[in-house]
């Protein structure tokens, strides 16, 4: 099992990527991983939080199956629009945690989609977001 925070981000078309998820510059994360100005967090629950584009339905944003399922799984009925980033709840300071790579697998197992999970020793399946910083 990896030590390394992780995020999911899930497209509209039903591809998904993990991403390696930074203790600092977690805005600007988002922010290129959604492809957007504005994030809105949607806390699916205590240790689940997803982010969309707070603007991505005046901005045209394509519905996204699979942020729409897991909302619906959690209580939600509202449609989300866009990519979405998937990443653990607050810490006790109100930071955002990462996912571990159990959490990811089950994630990506409920959605049904099948993509690898980053080792500790590789890079993360997509490229890297500018900025981020590997190991």
């Amino acid at each position: 099992m990896s030590s390394t925070a992780l995020a999911l981000v899930l497209r509209p078309d039903r591809t998904a990527t993990v991403i390696s998820w930074p203790t600092t510059g977690t805005l600007a994360t988002l922010h290129t991983a959604i492809t957007c100005r504005n994030v809105e967090a949607v806390t699916l629950s205590p240790d689940l939080t997803m982010w969309v584009d707070e603007e991505g339905v005046p901005n045209g944003a394509e519905v996204n199956p699979s942020a729409n399922l897991l909302a619906l799984i959690t209580g939600y009925m509202q449609p989300y629009f866009g990519t979405a980033v998937i990443t653990g709840g607050p810490d006790t300071n109100g930071d955002t945690k990462g996912l571990t790579d159990d959490n990811v697998a089950a994630l990506l197992e409920l959605l049904g989609i099948d993509t690898p999970i980053p080792s500790p020793r590789t890079e993360p399946v997509s490229a890297t977001i500018p900025g981020q910083r590997t190991k």
